[in-house]
């Protein structure tokens, strides 16, 4: 009995490291790279798309497959751009092309500013036949403005729910008053 439950809290919590991984991946031509981001100085937690706070961050990137592995692999993170234009825009931070043979690829910067930003990750081929792109959009600071917004609208969305419950049984209650005086 032990060991059917033991089983089945592996199995809860793969499921749960499955879809944070399906979450925080991006295709990258054929072959998919997982990231996380994590800030040493402010938490032990991983983070995907918000990171909470300002200040030192560490993104990590995993190459799956052993293609990657084999390619020279750089990083721009740039401020996000409404247009969907950040070709031109400049670094925040830069990771310059090499190989990563562990798979494993680590960017340390430190976040000065709230926003919206994007990483930019290029794979190129020794011989410069292959080209692979991937792109991903993360917010720095923004996660309690986020959590915020969704709070008022969950409360606006409760409170019109009210309103209309009590309006209805206002309707009903005179309703039945006039069906009482007529009687």
């Amino acid at each position: 009995m032990i060991a059917g439950a033991d089983a089945q809290a592996v199995r809860r919590d793969s499921a749960k490291a499955f879809q944070k991984v399906r979450e925080c991946s991006a295709q990258m031509g054929p072959d998919v790279i997982t990231f996380s981001f994590y800030q040493p100085t402010q938490s032990r937690s991983q983070f995907c798309e918000d990171i909470p706070e300002t200040g030192p961050t560490t993104m990590v990137i995993d190459t799956l497959q052993d293609e990657l592995r084999d390619m020279t692999v750089e990083i721009r993170i740039v401020e996000a751009d409404p247009k969907g234009d950040e070709d031109a825009a400049p670094n925040e931070a830069y990771l310059p092309p090499a190989q990563f043979r562990s798979g494993v690829i680590q960017l340390d910067h430190d976040f000065k500013r709230k926003g919206d930003f994007v990483a930019l990750v290029r794979a190129r081929s020794p011989d410069g036949r292959k080209e692979y792109n991937a792109r991903f959009t993360f917010s720095v600071g923004q996660e309690f403005l986020r959590d915020w917004t969704a709070v008022a609208i969950a409360t606006g969305v409760a409170l019109a729910l009210g309103a209309g419950w009590y309006a209805h049984s206002l309707r009903r209650k005179a309703s039945e008053k006039t069906k009482l005086g007529k009687a």
